[in-house]
Protein backbone atom coordinates (compact mmCIF):
# COMPACT_ATOMS: atom_id res chain seq x y z
CA UNK A 1 0.00 0.00 0.00
CA UNK A 2 0.98 3.31 -0.81
CA UNK A 3 1.08 5.53 2.65
CA UNK A 4 0.86 9.68 3.11
CA UNK A 5 4.82 9.41 3.99
CA UNK A 6 5.11 7.69 0.94
CA UNK A 7 3.94 10.34 -0.94
CA UNK A 8 5.58 13.28 0.92
CA UNK A 9 9.52 11.60 0.31
CA UNK A 10 8.15 10.88 -3.04
CA UNK A 11 7.41 14.72 -3.79
CA UNK A 12 9.86 16.05 -2.36
CA UNK A 13 12.29 13.86 -3.99
CA UNK A 14 10.44 14.62 -7.65
CA UNK A 15 10.57 18.46 -6.62
CA UNK A 16 14.81 18.05 -6.43
CA UNK A 17 15.08 16.23 -9.41
CA UNK A 18 12.87 18.38 -11.36
CA UNK A 19 14.32 21.06 -10.09
CA UNK A 20 17.83 20.19 -11.43
CA UNK A 21 16.82 19.30 -14.50
CA UNK A 22 14.90 22.55 -15.05
CA UNK A 23 18.33 23.58 -14.30
CA UNK A 24 19.82 21.84 -17.09
CA UNK A 25 17.25 22.65 -19.47
CA UNK A 26 17.54 26.13 -19.16
CA UNK A 27 21.30 25.81 -19.97
CA UNK A 28 20.65 24.28 -23.23
CA UNK A 29 18.25 26.90 -23.94
CA UNK A 30 19.71 27.77 -27.40
CA UNK A 31 19.05 24.19 -28.40
CA UNK A 32 16.04 23.50 -29.81
CA UNK A 33 15.81 19.71 -28.92
CA UNK A 34 15.69 20.80 -25.45
CA UNK A 35 12.29 21.97 -24.90
CA UNK A 36 11.52 17.62 -25.50
CA UNK A 37 13.46 17.30 -22.44
CA UNK A 38 11.29 17.84 -19.08
CA UNK A 39 8.60 16.50 -21.19
CA UNK A 40 10.74 13.17 -21.32
CA UNK A 41 10.91 12.94 -17.65
CA UNK A 42 7.61 13.46 -16.83
CA UNK A 43 6.55 11.04 -19.36
CA UNK A 44 8.48 8.33 -17.42
CA UNK A 45 7.39 9.71 -14.50
CA UNK A 46 4.14 9.67 -15.61
CA UNK A 47 5.12 5.47 -16.71
CA UNK A 48 6.42 5.01 -13.42
CA UNK A 49 3.11 6.08 -11.62
CA UNK A 50 1.11 4.08 -13.34
CA UNK A 51 3.43 0.54 -13.41
CA UNK A 52 3.77 0.86 -9.73
CA UNK A 53 0.09 1.38 -9.23
CA UNK A 54 -0.58 -1.91 -11.07
CA UNK A 55 1.87 -3.47 -9.30
CA UNK A 56 0.60 -2.58 -6.00
CA UNK A 57 -3.31 -2.68 -6.60
CA UNK A 58 -4.12 -5.28 -9.46
CA UNK A 59 -0.45 -7.30 -10.89
CA UNK A 60 2.14 -8.15 -8.25
CA UNK A 61 4.53 -10.02 -10.21
CA UNK A 62 8.54 -9.79 -9.96
CA UNK A 63 8.76 -6.31 -8.76
CA UNK A 64 8.28 -7.06 -5.14
CA UNK A 65 10.48 -9.63 -5.27
CA UNK A 66 13.00 -7.14 -6.23
CA UNK A 67 12.13 -4.53 -3.87
CA UNK A 68 11.87 -7.04 -1.12
CA UNK A 69 15.26 -8.17 -1.71
CA UNK A 70 16.41 -4.33 -1.97
CA UNK A 71 14.84 -3.58 1.19
CA UNK A 72 16.17 -6.48 2.98
CA UNK A 73 20.02 -5.65 2.10
CA UNK A 74 19.26 -1.74 2.80
CA UNK A 75 18.66 -3.14 5.94
CA UNK A 76 21.95 -4.05 6.46
CA UNK A 77 23.44 -1.27 4.65
CA UNK A 78 22.16 0.68 8.33
CA UNK A 79 22.70 -1.92 10.76
CA UNK A 80 25.63 -3.71 9.95
CA UNK A 81 27.39 -2.17 6.98
CA UNK A 82 30.69 -4.54 6.87
CA UNK A 83 27.91 -7.22 6.36
CA UNK A 84 26.74 -5.57 3.33
CA UNK A 85 29.49 -5.13 1.56
CA UNK A 86 30.03 -9.10 2.43
CA UNK A 87 27.07 -9.55 0.65
CA UNK A 88 27.90 -7.44 -2.41
CA UNK A 89 30.82 -9.56 -3.20
CA UNK A 90 29.15 -12.48 -3.05
CA UNK A 91 27.93 -14.60 -6.03
CA UNK A 92 24.57 -16.18 -5.72
CA UNK A 93 23.67 -19.92 -4.22
CA UNK A 94 24.40 -18.16 -0.90
CA UNK A 95 26.89 -20.41 1.49
CA UNK A 96 25.71 -21.24 4.71
CA UNK A 97 27.46 -18.12 6.41
CA UNK A 98 24.68 -16.22 4.93
CA UNK A 99 21.65 -18.86 5.47
CA UNK A 100 20.12 -16.15 6.98
CA UNK A 101 20.01 -13.65 4.27
CA UNK A 102 18.96 -16.23 1.94
CA UNK A 103 16.45 -17.34 4.09
CA UNK A 104 15.10 -13.75 4.12
CA UNK A 105 15.63 -12.87 -0.05
CA UNK A 106 14.36 -15.46 -1.87
CA UNK A 107 15.95 -14.11 -5.24
CA UNK A 108 19.60 -14.22 -3.66
CA UNK A 109 19.39 -17.98 -5.01
CA UNK A 110 19.67 -16.88 -8.80
CA UNK A 111 22.38 -15.51 -10.57
CA UNK A 112 20.35 -12.70 -12.44
CA UNK A 113 18.15 -11.75 -9.89
CA UNK A 114 20.52 -11.65 -7.05
CA UNK A 115 22.50 -8.67 -8.91
CA UNK A 116 19.41 -6.88 -9.74
CA UNK A 117 18.62 -7.05 -5.60
CA UNK A 118 22.58 -5.62 -4.78
CA UNK A 119 22.25 -3.06 -7.48
CA UNK A 120 18.39 -1.38 -6.37
CA UNK A 121 19.89 -2.13 -2.79
CA UNK A 122 21.57 1.54 -2.57
CA UNK A 123 18.69 3.28 -4.41
CA UNK A 124 16.32 1.44 -1.91
CA UNK A 125 18.47 3.20 1.21
CA UNK A 126 18.17 6.60 -0.32
CA UNK A 127 14.72 5.87 -0.74
CA UNK A 128 13.89 5.11 2.65
CA UNK A 129 12.49 1.48 1.37
CA UNK A 130 9.75 2.88 -0.33
CA UNK A 131 8.75 1.36 -3.15
CA UNK A 132 6.59 4.66 -4.45
CA UNK A 133 10.29 6.58 -4.33
CA UNK A 134 12.43 3.88 -5.42
CA UNK A 135 10.10 3.74 -8.50
CA UNK A 136 11.27 7.37 -9.16
CA UNK A 137 14.98 6.59 -9.20
CA UNK A 138 14.06 3.98 -11.80
CA UNK A 139 11.91 6.44 -13.63
CA UNK A 140 15.03 8.68 -13.29
CA UNK A 141 17.43 6.23 -14.69
CA UNK A 142 14.49 5.24 -17.61
CA UNK A 143 14.43 8.68 -18.70
CA UNK A 144 18.35 9.10 -18.79
CA UNK A 145 18.90 5.95 -21.77
CA UNK A 146 15.83 7.24 -23.11
CA UNK A 147 16.92 10.49 -23.71
CA UNK A 148 20.34 9.49 -25.31
CA UNK A 149 18.51 7.32 -28.08
CA UNK A 150 16.42 10.13 -29.09
CA UNK A 151 19.05 12.41 -29.24
CA UNK A 152 20.49 10.16 -31.77
CA UNK A 153 17.68 9.18 -33.62
CA UNK A 154 16.52 13.26 -33.25
CA UNK A 155 20.12 13.77 -35.09
CA UNK A 156 19.45 11.18 -37.76
CA UNK A 157 15.93 12.30 -38.63
CA UNK A 158 15.71 15.79 -37.66
CA UNK A 159 12.60 16.36 -39.04
CA UNK A 160 10.28 13.77 -37.36
CA UNK A 161 11.08 14.47 -33.86
CA UNK A 162 7.77 14.18 -32.92
CA UNK A 163 7.65 10.61 -34.29
CA UNK A 164 10.81 9.65 -32.38
CA UNK A 165 9.24 11.31 -29.29
CA UNK A 166 6.39 8.66 -29.34
CA UNK A 167 8.78 6.14 -30.44
CA UNK A 168 11.17 6.46 -27.91
CA UNK A 169 9.12 7.28 -24.67
CA UNK A 170 5.25 6.74 -25.53
CA UNK A 171 5.51 3.44 -26.93
CA UNK A 172 2.53 1.13 -24.46
CA UNK A 173 5.30 -1.49 -23.44
CA UNK A 174 8.05 1.14 -22.53
CA UNK A 175 6.24 3.80 -21.28
CA UNK A 176 4.10 0.80 -19.05
CA UNK A 177 7.39 -1.77 -18.63
CA UNK A 178 9.99 0.38 -18.95
CA UNK A 179 10.01 2.53 -16.08
CA UNK A 180 9.53 0.35 -13.07
CA UNK A 181 11.42 -1.83 -10.78
CA UNK A 182 12.41 -4.73 -12.78
CA UNK A 183 15.47 -5.41 -14.78
CA UNK A 184 14.48 -3.98 -17.91
CA UNK A 185 14.70 -0.74 -16.47
CA UNK A 186 18.39 -0.97 -16.45
CA UNK A 187 19.05 -2.95 -19.34
CA UNK A 188 17.10 -1.09 -21.85
CA UNK A 189 18.14 2.63 -20.40
CA UNK A 190 21.79 0.91 -20.72
CA UNK A 191 21.38 -0.62 -24.24
CA UNK A 192 20.19 3.38 -25.28
CA UNK A 193 23.43 4.20 -23.95
CA UNK A 194 25.58 2.04 -25.73
CA UNK A 195 23.99 3.06 -29.11
CA UNK A 196 24.41 6.89 -28.19
CA UNK A 197 27.94 6.14 -27.82
CA UNK A 198 28.48 3.90 -30.95
CA UNK A 199 27.09 6.47 -32.97
CA UNK A 200 29.46 9.00 -31.26
CA UNK A 201 32.08 7.78 -31.44
CA UNK A 202 31.74 6.18 -35.48
CA UNK A 203 29.22 8.60 -37.24
CA UNK A 204 30.12 12.03 -35.38
CA UNK A 205 33.71 11.23 -34.75
CA UNK A 206 33.47 12.20 -31.33
CA UNK A 207 36.31 9.82 -29.08
CA UNK A 208 36.12 10.41 -25.36
CA UNK A 209 37.52 8.01 -23.19
CA UNK A 210 35.00 7.84 -20.46
CA UNK A 211 32.42 6.80 -23.58
CA UNK A 212 34.79 3.57 -23.12
CA UNK A 213 34.72 3.28 -19.48
CA UNK A 214 30.58 3.96 -19.24
CA UNK A 215 30.12 1.38 -22.56
CA UNK A 216 32.49 -1.12 -21.13
CA UNK A 217 30.58 -0.68 -17.54
CA UNK A 218 27.11 -0.58 -18.79
CA UNK A 219 27.67 -3.40 -20.94
CA UNK A 220 28.83 -5.61 -17.64
CA UNK A 221 25.41 -4.40 -16.41
CA UNK A 222 23.29 -5.76 -18.75
CA UNK A 223 25.53 -8.84 -18.95
CA UNK A 224 24.82 -9.57 -15.25
CA UNK A 225 20.98 -8.75 -15.30
CA UNK A 226 20.08 -10.21 -18.93
CA UNK A 227 22.80 -11.92 -20.28
CA UNK A 228 21.03 -12.70 -23.60
CA UNK A 229 21.27 -8.98 -24.62
CA UNK A 230 24.04 -8.99 -24.99
CA UNK A 231 24.37 -11.98 -26.73
CA UNK A 232 21.80 -10.63 -29.24
CA UNK A 233 23.46 -7.29 -29.68
CA UNK A 234 27.06 -8.30 -29.89
CA UNK A 235 26.84 -9.61 -33.72
CA UNK A 236 25.05 -6.36 -34.57
CA UNK A 237 28.43 -4.16 -33.24
CA UNK A 238 30.88 -6.38 -35.17
CA UNK A 239 28.53 -5.88 -38.50
CA UNK A 240 28.58 -1.83 -37.79
CA UNK A 241 31.84 -2.02 -37.33
CA UNK A 242 32.87 -4.23 -40.40
CA UNK A 243 30.56 -1.69 -42.62
CA UNK A 244 32.46 1.24 -41.31
CA UNK A 245 35.98 -0.33 -41.81
CA UNK A 246 35.01 -1.03 -45.36
CA UNK A 247 34.19 2.48 -45.91
CA UNK A 248 37.38 3.56 -44.61
CA UNK A 249 38.60 2.18 -47.58
CA UNK A 250 38.93 4.63 -50.29
CA UNK A 251 40.16 2.55 -53.31
CA UNK A 252 37.71 0.28 -54.62
CA UNK A 253 40.20 -2.86 -55.71
CA UNK A 254 41.65 -2.51 -51.80
CA UNK A 255 37.89 -2.75 -50.41
CA UNK A 256 37.01 -5.23 -52.60
CA UNK A 257 39.42 -7.70 -51.85
CA UNK A 258 40.36 -6.68 -48.12
CA UNK A 259 36.19 -6.58 -47.34
CA UNK A 260 35.81 -10.51 -47.02
CA UNK A 261 39.01 -10.76 -45.12
CA UNK A 262 37.36 -7.87 -42.43
CA UNK A 263 33.97 -9.93 -42.23
CA UNK A 264 35.47 -13.71 -42.06
CA UNK A 265 38.27 -12.09 -39.00
CA UNK A 266 35.15 -10.23 -37.27
CA UNK A 267 33.02 -13.77 -37.87
CA UNK A 268 35.31 -15.60 -35.89
CA UNK A 269 36.43 -12.71 -33.13
CA UNK A 270 32.38 -12.61 -32.93
CA UNK A 271 31.94 -16.34 -32.76
CA UNK A 272 34.98 -16.90 -29.98
CA UNK A 273 33.54 -13.92 -28.17
CA UNK A 274 30.04 -14.65 -27.88
CA UNK A 275 31.18 -18.84 -27.43
CA UNK A 276 33.40 -17.38 -24.07
CA UNK A 277 30.46 -15.40 -22.82
CA UNK A 278 27.65 -18.01 -23.18
CA UNK A 279 29.93 -20.72 -21.76
CA UNK A 280 30.28 -19.00 -18.35
CA UNK A 281 26.16 -18.22 -18.56
CA UNK A 282 23.13 -20.42 -18.42
CA UNK A 283 22.99 -19.49 -21.99
CA UNK A 284 25.75 -21.92 -22.76
CA UNK A 285 25.38 -24.78 -25.75
CA UNK A 286 24.51 -27.27 -22.79
CA UNK A 287 21.81 -24.99 -21.19
CA UNK A 288 20.33 -23.26 -23.65
CA UNK A 289 17.85 -25.60 -24.83
CA UNK A 290 16.88 -26.11 -21.32
CA UNK A 291 16.24 -22.32 -21.33
CA UNK A 292 14.29 -21.62 -24.64
CA UNK A 293 11.93 -24.60 -23.01
CA UNK A 294 11.55 -22.86 -19.93
CA UNK A 295 10.55 -19.36 -21.33
CA UNK A 296 8.10 -21.43 -23.39
CA UNK A 297 6.21 -23.40 -20.34
CA UNK A 298 7.04 -21.55 -17.26
CA UNK A 299 3.94 -19.02 -17.93
CA UNK A 300 1.59 -21.77 -18.77
CA UNK A 301 2.14 -23.82 -15.62
CA UNK A 302 1.88 -20.45 -13.36
CA UNK A 303 -1.03 -19.71 -14.97
CA UNK A 304 0.00 -16.72 -17.17
CA UNK A 305 0.08 -15.47 -20.20
CA UNK A 306 2.11 -17.50 -22.47
CA UNK A 307 2.56 -18.78 -26.58
CA UNK A 308 4.13 -21.75 -28.00
CA UNK A 309 5.70 -22.40 -31.67
CA UNK A 310 4.66 -26.04 -31.10
CA UNK A 311 7.05 -28.63 -31.25
CA UNK A 312 10.72 -27.60 -31.66
CA UNK A 313 13.94 -29.87 -32.78
CA UNK A 314 17.03 -28.15 -31.34
CA UNK A 315 19.17 -28.61 -34.61
CA UNK A 316 20.20 -25.43 -37.61
CA UNK A 317 17.04 -27.33 -39.61
CA UNK A 318 14.77 -27.45 -36.68
CA UNK A 319 15.70 -23.72 -35.55
CA UNK A 320 15.40 -22.01 -38.94
CA UNK A 321 12.07 -23.81 -39.76
CA UNK A 322 10.26 -21.93 -36.30
CA UNK A 323 11.92 -18.67 -37.61
CA UNK A 324 8.26 -17.40 -38.76
CA UNK A 325 6.28 -18.27 -35.93
CA UNK A 326 8.92 -16.26 -33.90
CA UNK A 327 8.64 -13.50 -35.83
CA UNK A 328 5.50 -13.22 -35.57
CA UNK A 329 4.77 -13.65 -32.26
CA UNK A 330 7.45 -11.03 -31.82
CA UNK A 331 6.04 -8.43 -34.05
CA UNK A 332 2.29 -9.20 -33.94
CA UNK A 333 1.65 -11.11 -30.35
CA UNK A 334 -0.46 -11.28 -28.36
CA UNK A 335 -3.52 -10.61 -31.15
CA UNK A 336 -6.24 -8.46 -29.76
CA UNK A 337 -8.61 -11.19 -29.78
CA UNK A 338 -6.39 -12.76 -27.12
CA UNK A 339 -6.31 -10.67 -25.06
CA UNK A 340 -7.30 -11.45 -21.30
CA UNK A 341 -6.85 -8.97 -19.12
CA UNK A 342 -5.67 -4.70 -19.92
CA UNK A 343 -2.12 -5.36 -19.28
CA UNK A 344 -2.42 -7.88 -22.57
CA UNK A 345 -4.49 -5.55 -24.00
CA UNK A 346 -1.88 -2.94 -24.29
CA UNK A 347 0.54 -5.42 -25.53
CA UNK A 348 -2.00 -6.61 -28.26
CA UNK A 349 -2.72 -2.42 -28.76
CA UNK A 350 0.94 -1.98 -29.79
Amino acid sequence: MITWIDCCIWLLYFLVIFSILWFYRHSKAENDLYKWFLKGFLVKVTGGIAFALVSIYYYGGDTFLYFHGAKVMSTYLAEDSALYFKLLNTPNSLSNEFSEVSSLISYSRTKEEWFMVKILSVFSFISFNSYLVLTLFMNTIAFWGGWKLFKVFSDILPDVKNQIFFIVFLTPSIFFWGNGILKDTFTLALTNYIVYVLYQILEKRRFNFMYLVLSVFAAFIIYSLKTYIILAFLPSIFFILYIYMKSKIHSPLVRFVSGPVILISFTIIGFLGLRGLSQSTSYSVENIEQNITGFHTWHTTTGGSSYNLGDIKYTPIGIISKIPAALNATFFRPYIWSARNPIMMIGALE
